[in-house]
């Protein structure tokens, strides 16, 4: 049997997370985490029979239940699972204030099951061409210097595609320096627009003005973006969508794909934003890889972040008559349909 050669794989948490509202019933074992989305967002644009491309490796405990387990074998992934015998799976509780979607609270209610990355050791995922993390400045260094021993130690000497997503908790002003050292050794910081305020110690409200975030973005990629200081800073900023910093072109805007411009009846398909950032990062990372261009690939992530939006947890995937669907969609029919709408013409 051929080793797959897998494109993409995400060493974020896999969390079962229970949802609570308002006077109404909670919802149980929802799967969520930064690793499902992710790994979401880049399985959309790595189809079937290409979608042995993806890897996954997910850490459960005792009690992850062997319909989801099903449910994501369906995706057609390589998937690994680490399973503990004798401890729980790792679980949140995420609370709303009002059923809007708005104001929320979450909490991790059992220890965290992280995928190391001594973890994908001796597996195919070892190789992957891109990787996403969500870690501090702190861990991301060791991570990063961990994954590259690793890899020439198995002969994969070239450098693979790093996303790091910084955990929001460490998004704060004592951090900022280690922020910024730590930016070297990855491709892609990504904060969304509040963490980045919050890195400076910018107030929430100055996070929504474009031009701070521009500003704030411009100072982290004059620090150094990568070993040879040609990455890339993209900002998730909710519904003003997204901006891509890089060196080689000016600050460069891409709308959500749902908006609630006048006129715009699509946004009544939202239903939760939970994930929807996690998915644009490994939606990101696919189209880097199929494109080698940075705003091209922020298309993708608007594209893949629009799946995660449309219901509380994961899209469902089904099969229609040219080919996979996502929510009744074709993805690459969605992707046209965004690029033309943001000017973009080159065909898919």
């Amino acid at each position: 049997m051929n080793t797959p050669s897998i494109s993409f794989t995400s060493l974020g948490l896999v969390v079962l997370d229970e949802i609570r509202f308002p006077n109404q019933e909670p919802l149980l074992d929802v799967l969520g985490g930064s690793g499902a989305y992710a790994t979401l967002g880049a399985r959309l644009f790595l189809r079937h029979p290409l979608s042995h491309t993806l890897g996954w490796m997910i850490h459960t405990g005792n009690d992850f239940p062997k319909l989801m387990e099903d449910r994501l074998k369906s995706w057609d992934a390589t998937l690994i699972v680490e399973r503990e015998s004798d401890k729980p799976s790792t679980r949140g509780l995420l609370e709303y204030e009002d059923t809007t979607f708005g104001p929320k609270h979450f909490t991790y209610t059992t220890p965290l099951l992280p995928v190391h990355d001594s973890n994908i050791k001796n597996t195919p995922l070892l190789t992957s061409k891109a990787y996403h993390y969500l870690e501090t400045p702190h861990d991301i260094k060791t991570r990063v210097s961990s994954l590259l021993a690793l890899r020439r130690e198995a002969g994969a000497l070239d450098r693979p595609f790093i996303i790091w997503e910084p955990a929001p908790y460490s998004c704060k002003p004592e951090n900022l320096q280690p922020c910024l050292d730590a930016a070297r050794v990855v491709d892609v910081l990504s904060p969304n627009h509040l963490e980045l305020a919050a890195l400076f110690g910018e107030s929430p409200a100055t996070a929504q003005d474009k031009a701070t975030i521009e500003s704030l973005a411009r100072r982290i990629l004059e620090s150094g973006i990568g070993p040879d200081g040609k990455g890339t800073v993209v900002v998730r900023a909710g519904e003003n969508g997204s901006v891509v910093v890089a060196r080689d072109i000016p600050p460069t805007w891409l709308p959500p794909f749902y908006t609630s411009g006048p006129g715009w009846t699509q946004q009544s398909k939202v239903v939760d934003p939970t994930g929807a950032g996690n998915a644009f990062l490994g939606a990101y990372a696919v189209g880097y890889l199929h494109t080698g261009n940075v705003v091209e690939a922020a298309c993708y992530g608007a594209v893949g972040g629009s799946f995660a939006l449309e219901q509380v947890g994961m899209p469902e995937k089904s099969d229609g008559e040219d080919g996979e669907l996502w929510n009744g969609a074709a993805v690459l029919g969605r992707l046209r349909e965004y690029r033309e709408s943001v000017g973009l013409a080159a065909l898919v």
